[in-house]
């Protein structure tokens, strides 16, 4: 079966410069080296490392399309899908998708998160039995979006009743695809190798160390986390900050200067680490005594708290979109959202400091969870929904 992928055209594939669907994209790649079930083709933008790293696949393949220029020919076309009952393209990178998709006569295409809308023409070329979308976050369903897609993969239960309100498909055409993490990547580090980072960053074997790490964006919460830390009176507490605006693409924006600016009463008490690549953020994981997911958002799943679990932290996180179902089974402390969130996670973090045994067992069973999903068990539910898709069509 030969599948394409069409991710946002944002950030390349596979996923050098981070980003949550470029991330999961770039683990169907990888995994499809091992499993080899499928032809997998995706698209993506031009970057000298990823072009380097793909050519390393031989099950898989990507396609780097540069953007054309928004020329009268591309106006031309935008005339044509309007005329054809589509959303008119935002970006013309789509347009280079769909010459890529008439070359390679797929099975299937999938939609990566973005705008849905943008393929819209693509799907019609292919078939709606043919043109699937994959929500790796919130994303609010549109009735006429069922004009174009027969289906789709769903991360969570919650993000597919928010889909469904709007959008028409049967329920039945709508499945559940948890995300996933590489467990080779994340897992608990030797004492030794924690003891070592630890003394890096300048922790001393006293020291409390919560975690964030994400996207530094106000819907993450993380100002509600520093707020929360400046509220600690303990001097031990300390907080560490692994994240940038915008994964590898962006080091700073006025809201990262801010929270510096703010931090800056903490003292020693916090560091800011910038972004950091996947495969570095193990040992920093490691050298932490608790993971905090502050999100003010509705998170679709908890990619970020289930990497922390797998590396053998405890974590507490906002209650919000999926986070529950992510979480199940793990005593993970969920803290709600709202009017008096910053005291709530204060206190969340003194009361989980003072209380060795409890961290302890969060960390065995938040572990247990993590193992519920890694690439493997992705791959294959993924190849297993294609492979119904394909049977209905």
């Amino acid at each position: 079966m030969k599948v394409f992928l069409i991710p946002p055209p944002e950030l390349p594939i596979p996923a050098v410069k981070g980003g949550a669907v470029e991330t999961l994209v770039t683990h169907l790649l990888e995994e499809n080296q091992v499993q080899g079930k499928l032809e997998l083709v995706s698209a993506s933008i031009p970057d000298p490392e990823a072009q380097a790293q793909a050519r390393n696949y031989t099950h898989s393949r990507v396609l780097y399309l540069p953007r054309p220029e928004d020329t009268l020919s591309i106006k031309i076309r935008r005339v044509i899908r309007r005329l054809k009952g589509c959303p008119p393209s935002i970006d013309p990178w789509y347009f280079a998708v769909e010459e890529a998709v008439k070359q390679e006569q797929p099975d299937f295409i999938i939609a990566e998160g973005g705008n849905l809308n943008e393929p819209a023409l693509i799907c019609r070329r292919m078939g709606r039995e043919h043109s699937l979308f994959h929500l790796h976050g919130e994303t609010t369903g549109s009735p006429h979006l069922a004009q174009y897609y027969g289906g789709g993969l769903i991360l969570s239960d919650y993000v597919k009743r928010v889909f469904l309100e709007g959008c028409p498909i049967p329920a039945g055409k709508a499945r559940i695809l948890p995300n996933c993490i590489d467990l080779n990547r994340f897992s608990p580090v030797s004492p030794a190798l924690r003891e070592e980072k630890r003394a890096e960053l300048g922790y001393t074997p006293e020291d409390f160390v919560v975690i964030f790490c994400g996207r530094i964006a106000p819907d993450k919460g993380i100002h509600q986390l520093l707020e929360a830390m400046l509220e600690i009176p303990d001097p031990s507490i300390k907080l560490l900050i692994v994240g940038s605006p915008f994964f590898g693409a962006a080091a700073t924006d006025p809201f990262m200067q801010s929270l510096k600016e703010k931090g800056l009463a903490l003292g020693n008490r916090i560091q800011f680490t910038g972004y950091l690549p996947n495969q570095l953020l193990r040992e920093y994981y490691g050298a932490a005594d608790l993971s905090c997911v502050p999100s003010l958002c509705q998170e679709a799943a908890g990619l970020v708290a289930i990497e922390a679990m797998a590396c053998g932290l405890p974590v507490a996180a906002t209650r919000s979109g999926g986070m529950p179902e992510y979480l199940a089974g793990s005593e993970s402390v969920l803290v709600d959202q709202g009017e008096g969130l910053v005291s709530r996670l204060a206190q969340a973090i003194t009361q989980l400091k003072a209380d060795p045994e409890r961290r302890a067992r969060m960390s065995a069973l938040g572990l247990e969870t993590a193992r519920r999903y890694g690439r493997p068990a992705f791959y294959e539910t993924f190849v297993s929904h294609l492979e119904e898709f394909q049977k209905e069509c």
